[in-house]
């Protein structure tokens, strides 16, 4: 965090200090994680007031709190009216003291893998802030930008929401130097009462972009030429899988496109990059067709703040992978397991899918529930089975409330679970099976709500499954 004083912030922001200034160099909202000299900042809900925190912190060493409700003793204290909105607007003042360039992202998938690929480029030309995990919320955003030091070149920040209003809320305290949707998908529907509130409130990230930065999205996306309109007075940057011919000329501003695409037989990509920079080889770290896009987006956005096209090129080469976001694991020399189980909506579904069927393995898909999506949880699940079908799935599993309508229009063999542990065992049978006769790639997938992450440890762990590979 950049050092600030509580009397600049009081005077800042009109809060009130009560007791002796001091210099903050950290804020903590967790009590458990208060050391000696931290700031405690209490906030409170519906279910929780972190203000009966306050005697066990100043016991901790905390030199300071910021509270909505006026303490007794002597440690130095902020009065806010909410503590909440003073955790943001506190953030926002930090952020301003930084010189780094600031980079928000959001999308109804590809957010954090986007985010990887920005900071991997962006590493080689400075020290780079990240959003961890998925602190991207209300919450989330304002203490990654309370991390943010004197020493970052960049800031890369990812902006989720779940309901209207949420990421303007969130960009206004980035004030990003560069937004970025990376596409826009049935994602937490539920919240959003259809696909046309996803755009509307994605497209908040605009809301609050710097009058000199830059816009960045998917030319080929059917709302390209909505959020063309809402940044006429910035720059504007897209990126096309379809390529120049279809997508340069719609807009008379720079677009990436891809060409010469080749996937190996373990899914990895190599293309080339053009750019109004000029044009590289890429040959990503990372599997799948549907990368292409989202390192097409981090070059749009790397590209806007000054990185080289050598410097993209060597950043998605040597990036690491992204915990639970199509990760490959050769459980042996017969099973190959994809990793995919963080999160899921249509989009990300329909990309593995599509992952899966380019192995030339024995496919097994297991799949949980996509969560989020209300009134249109099961017209979402069932959509992806003709998707299902026309990858050629050997073996459909399914585990859940609504996943079993993933075999809508998906004439394979499918099988269904309501609990993990006999999908557990299932899968256990059903590998060794299809290893006694071949290869087999296996693919876990699900929303957060499924843990669908059970599944690869379950098949990681097990001995029956190693042996028969030794066999």
């Amino acid at each position: 965090m950049i050092p600030i004083k509580l009397s600049y912030i009081a005077k800042q922001l009109g809060y009130r200090l009560i007791g002796d200034d001091q210099l903050i160099c950290n804020i903590v909202t967790d009590s458990r994680k208060v050391d000696k000299g931290d700031c405690f900042i209490a906030l409170y809900g519906e279910s929780f007031d972190a203000h009966q925190f306050i005697e066990q912190v100043v016991t901790q060493g905390a030199n300071a709190v910021i509270v909505s409700k006026s303490q007794d003793g002597h440690i130095s204290q902020l009065l806010v009216d909410d503590t909440r909105q003073a955790l943001a607007d506190i953030a926002a003042l930090v952020a301003s003291l930084s010189k780094a360039k600031k980079i928000a992202i959001t999308g109804s998938c590809g957010k954090t893998t986007v985010k990887e690929m920005i900071s991997a480029i962006l590493s080689r030309r400075g020290q780079v802030l990240a959003t961890a995990g998925n602190f991207n919320n209300d919450i989330g955003v304002p203490l990654t930008l309370l991390r943010m030091t004197e020493s970052d070149d960049f800031a890369v920040i990812e902006l989720g929401a779940n309901h209207q209003g949420e990421i303007d809320f969130t960009s206004a305290l980035v004030k990003p130097d560069v937004a970025l949707i990376t596409n826009i998908g049935a994602a937490h529907l539920e919240g959003f009462g259809g696909i046309d509130g996803v755009v509307s409130a994605k497209s908040e990230i605009f809301n609050h972009l710097a009058s000199t930065g830059t816009a960045i999205f998917d030319f080929g996306s059917e709302y390209a030429a909505r959020w063309h309109i809402a940044n006429q007075q910035q720059k504007i940057c897209g990126f096309s899988i379809a390529g120049k011919s279809s997508n340069q000329t719609k807009f008379s501003t720079p677009c990436l496109y891809a060409s010469d695409i080749v996937v190996d037989e373990h899914s990895m990509v190599s293309f080339t990059l053009h750019s109004p920079q000029g044009d590289v080889s890429i040959n990503l770290a990372l599997p799948g067709l549907h990368n292409i896009e989202n390192a097409m987006a981090a070059a749009a956005a790397t590209l806007a703040v000054g990185a080289s096209l050598q410097d993209i090129a060597q950043g998605l080469h040597i990036m690491q992978g992204v915990g639970g976001r199509l990760n490959v694991i050769t459980v042996n020399e017969k099973l190959t397991v994809i990793d995919d189980s963080y999160n899921a909506n249509v989009t990300s579904i329909t990309a593995a899918c599509q992952m899966l069927g380019q192995s030339q393995n024995s496919r097994i898909l297991v799949l949980g529930d996509m969560g989020e999506l209300g009134e249109y949880a099961l017209s979402s699940h069932q959509s992806l089975g003709p998707v299902i079908e026309s990858n050629q799935i050997d073996l459909l599993m399914t585990c859940g409330e609504l996943s079993h309508h993933y075999a809508a229009g998906f004439n394979g063999e499918h099988v269904h679970f309501t609990d993990k542990e006999s999908l557990h065992q299932a899968v256990e049978q059903q590998l060794i099976k299809f290893m006694a006769q071949g290869n087999v790639t296996l693919l876990v997938k699900g929303s957060r709500s499924s843990k669908m992450e059970s599944v690869v440890k379950f098949v990681k762990n097990n001995k029956n499954i190693k042996e028969v590979a030794q066999c």
